[in-house]
C-alpha cells in the first residue's frame, strides 16, 4: 500500500519558535520554593545560578528572617588586581601585624564609587543588567589612573587625580540614571574618590603607618575592575568573626560553629560578656545563638559580601594598567562564595541536625575527674632554686634529696624557670593518689594533661601505677591562667617527651594549640577556654563513656567544671582567692546524668593528702649554730 503524501504547509515560517528560557527564579518556584524566598536566595548569592541559590535556601531553612522584607545593601567598588593588589595586601598585613586593627582592615583594598543603596530582592536582575550597560563606557577610559598620597592625623590614603576622577564620576552617574528608571535611588558620592590605607587608629601610630604606606610601589602593573557588591545590612552594624575552630552545641541556645562560616556580632556585646560567650548570627545559616568567642577571630566585613558582577576598566596600553591580559585573583579579594559553602551546610549540618533528636535511651555514663599536679620544685625550694642547681654552663647538680635525681634534656635549661619539674615528694604524692584509685577500683578511660612539665610528670606517675594502655594526651587548653603567669612557657614537645621515655600520644591534635593561648588573658576568656576544652574532649566520649582524667593546675579543678555544672564563672578576685586553697594532687569529680545529660559534682575518688612542712636547712649549720 502506497504511503500517504504529506499535505503542503501553509504560512511556512523558516524560523523555529522556541520556548522562553526559564529563569533561575522560575526554576526555584517550580521546585516548590515560595517566590519571596527564591528572590531572597538569588539576591543573597549574587544571581549566580540555581544550584547556589537552592543550597542557600536549604542552609537557611531555620533562618528566622527568611520571610522578612529586609533589602540588601549594594555598592560599587573599583578594585585593583595583579601586582598592585599584592602591594596593598602586603601593606594590609604589615599594618595589622605591627600596629593592630584599624578601620581599613574591615574591607579589602578598594575605591568606593558611590554610597550604599538598597534595592528589593526582586530587582537583582535589573541591577545586573544596568551595571553591564557600563561595559562600552569603561572601554573608553582615559590613559591612566593616577593615585596621590594624602595623609592627616588618623587618616592615610591614595586619591584619584586628573581626568580619571571625572571619568569615574560619569560612570557612576550613568549607572544611577539606569537604576532610577526602575525606581532604585543612588545618592551622589560626596567624597573625593580615594583608596583608604588606614584610618581610625591611635595618633601615636600615624608615623609608623605612614612609613609603611610610603613603601607601597604605585608603579607596578595593575588592572582595575569595577564591581557591584551586596551585603546583608546586619554586616554594616556588626563585628565580623571568622570561625577558626568548629564547635558542636551542648545546649539548646548555642550556635553551631562551622568551618568556613562567619558570625555577625553586635559590638556592644563585647563589653557585656562575663564568660567569653556572645550572641551571634551565622552567615551560612542565619541562625542566632550563643557561641564561644575563643573559637572565632575578628576579620574583614567584606568576607560576608556577595560579588554580583565585575567589569574591567579598559585603560589604554600606555598606562600602567596592563597585566598581559592576566587577572590575578588573590584570596583577600575573592568574594565569590561558590556553592561549596552552602552545600556543605546542607549536607553536614541540616541532615545531622535532624538525626540528633533527643533520646531517652540509657547511655553509658561519663565522669570527669580533675586533679592538680604534685609538689613543684620552685615552690618547695624557693624561686632561687634554678641558680642553686645549675651552673653558668647549664649543668645540673642535685643539692637536696627532694630535687629530681636528673633533669630532662631541653633546648635551653633556662626554660625550667617558667616550667619547673616535680620534686621527689611530688612524684610520691602522685603515686599515693594512683594507689587509692586502684584500691577504689577506679578505671580511667583517658588521661589529658596540661603541657606543664609538673603536670606531665604527675600524669605519668599515675599512668604507670594504674598500668594504663591509652597514652597521655598533651592539651594546652588545660594550661593555667596566663594572666597569672604573664607568659606562655616553652614546654617540652610531646615528641621530645616521648623520646625521653614518657608515655605520650604524639599524634594527638589538641583542642587549643599553643599558638592560640594569649599572654595576659582575661578571667572570662580563661573560663571560656577551659570550659570549651572540657566540653570538646568530653564529647569524644559521648558514646563510649567512662572516666576521663585531667591533670592540671589548682585552678583547673574549678575552670573545667564550674560552667559545665551550671554555675557562673568566678570574678577575678574570687578566682585569686580560690587558688591557694587547692592542695597538691587534690581531686574533684563531676558526673553526667544519662537521661537529662546534665552534669553534677560527686565525691572525689580519692582521699585528701596532707603532710607536714619540712624546713629546708643544712644540718651542719644547725649543729654549728
Amino acid at each position: 500500500m502506497a504511503s500517504a503524501s504529506l499535505p503542503a504547509r501553509s504560512n511556512r515560517d523558516d524560523s523555529i519558535k522556541r520556548t522562553k528560557r526559564q529563569t533561575a527564579l522560575d526554576t526555584l518556584v517550580s521546585m516548590g520554593f515560595p517566590r519571596n524566598r527564591a528572590e531572597k536566595a538569588i539576591a543573597a548569592t549574587g544571581d549566580r545560578g540555581i544550584q547556589l541559590a537552592s543550597d542557600w535556601l536549604l542552609s537557611h531553612v531555620d533562618d528566622p528572617t527568611l520571610d522578612d522584607g529586609t533589602s540588601r545593601e549594594y555598592v560599587l567598588y573599583l578594585c585593583p588586581n595583579g601586582k598592585m593588589q599584592d602591594e596593598l595586601n602586603k601593606f594590609w598585613e604589615k599594618s595589622l601585624t605591627q600596629c593592630g586593627w584599624n578601620g581599613a582592615h574591615s574591607y579589602f583594598p578598594h575605591i568606593t564609587m558611590c554610597p550604599f543603596f538598597t534595592a528589593d530582592d526582586k530587582d537583582v536582575g535589573f541591577l545586573s543588567e544596568s551595571f553591564l550597560k557600563l561595559e562600552n563606557k569603561l572601554r573608553r577610559a582615559p590613559d591612566t589612573l593616577k593615585l596621590d598620597f594624602f595623609s592627616q592625623m588618623n587618616f592615610i590614603g591614595l586619591f584619584v587625580k586628573d581626568t580619571m576622577y571625572e571619568f569615574l564620576q560619569e560612570c557612576v552617574s550613568m549607572f544611577s540614571k539606569e537604576l532610577a528608571k526602575g525606581g532604585v535611588k543612588v545618592e551622589p558620592h560626596k567624597k573625593q574618590l580615594h583608596l583608604t590605607l588606614a584610618y581610625q587608629y591611635p595618633s601615636e601610630q600615624h608615623d609608623k603607618l605612614l612609613k609603611y604606606a610610603k613603601e607601597i610601589d604605585l608603579g607596578v602593573d595593575v588592572r582595575w575592575d569595577l564591581r557591584l557588591y551586596s551585603r546583608d545590612p546586619r554586616a554594616g552594624r556588626s563585628e565580623i568573626r571568622r570561625v577558626v575552630k568548629a564547635y558542636t552545641p551542648q545546649v539548646g541556645d548555642e550556635l553551631e560553629l562551622i568551618d568556613g562560616d562567619f558570625i555577625f556580632l553586635d559590638p556592644k556585646e563585647l563589653t557585656k560578656t562575663k564568660d567569653g560567650w556572645y550572641p551571634g548570627i551565622s552567615w551560612l545559616t542565619g541562625i542566632l545563638g550563643m557561641f564561644p568567642g575563643v573559637y572565632t577571630q575578628k576579620t574583614a566585613e567584606t568576607w560576608t559580601w556577595m560579588l554580583h558582577r565585575s567589569l574591567p576598566l579598559q585603560v589604554r596600553p600606555k598606562s600602567v594598567a596592563v597585566t598581559n591580559g592576566i587577572i590575578v585573583e588573590e584570596d583577600y579579594d575573592a568574594i565569590w562564595h561558590d556553592d561549596k559553602d552552602y552545600a556543605k551546610v546542607n549536607k553536614n549540618f541540616i541532615k545531622e541536625k535532624k538525626q540528633r533528636m533527643p533520646s531517652v535511651e540509657k547511655r553509658e555514663q561519663r565522669r570527669l575527674i580533675v586533679c592538680r599536679h604534685g609538689e613543684r620544685t620552685d615552690f618547695a625550694m624557693g624561686k632561687g632554686w634554678y641558680d642553686m642547681c645549675f651552673d653558668d654552663d647549664g649543668r645540673y647538680s642535685r643539692i637536696n634529696l627532694n630535687l629530681p635525681k636528673k633533669m630532662l634534656t631541653r633546648s635551653n635549661n633556662l626554660e625550667y624557670i617558667n616550667d619547673p619539674p616535680l620534686t621527689e615528694v611530688g612524684k610520691l604524692q602522685a603515686q599515693l593518689t594512683a594507689d587509692t584509685l586502684t584500691e577504689n577500683r577506679i578505671t580511667i578511660s583517658a588521661v589529658y594533661s596540661s603541657p606543664s612539665l609538673r603536670c606531665v610528670q604527675t600524669a605519668t606517675e599515675i599512668y604507670q601505677v594504674l598500668k594504663l594502655q591509652n597514652k597521655i594526651k598533651i592539651e594546652p587548653g588545660l594550661f593555667e591562667w596566663t594572666g597569672h603567669t604573664n607568659v606562655v612557657p616553652r614546654w617540652i614537645s610531646p615528641e621530645d617527651l616521648a623520646k625521653q621515655g614518657y608515655p605520650i600520644e604524639t599524634s594527638y591534635l589538641p583542642q587549643v594549640p599553643r599558638d592560640k593561648l594569649e599572654d595576659g588573658e582575661s578571667i572570662s576568656n580563661l573560663y571560656a577556654r577551659s570550659t570549651e576544652t572540657s566540653r570538646q574532649i568530653l564529647k569524644l566520649y559521648e558514646s563510649k563513656g567512662g572516666n576521663i582524667l585531667f591533670i592540671g593546675h589548682s585552678g583547673t579543678l574549678d575552670l573545667c567544671t564550674r560552667v559545665i555544672t551550671g554555675q557562673t564563672p568566678r570574678t577575678t578576685m574570687s578566682y585569686r582567692e580560690f587558688l591557694p586553697k587547692v592542695p597538691y594532687v587534690a581531686m574533684c569529680a563531676i558526673e553526667e546524668d544519662v537521661i537529662t545529660r546534665k552534669w553534677k559534682f560527686i565525691d572525689p575518688p580519692t582521699l585528701p593528702l596532707s603532710h607536714g612542712r619540712n624546713i629546708v636547712q643544712n644540718v651542719r649549720d644547725i649543729l654549728n649554730g
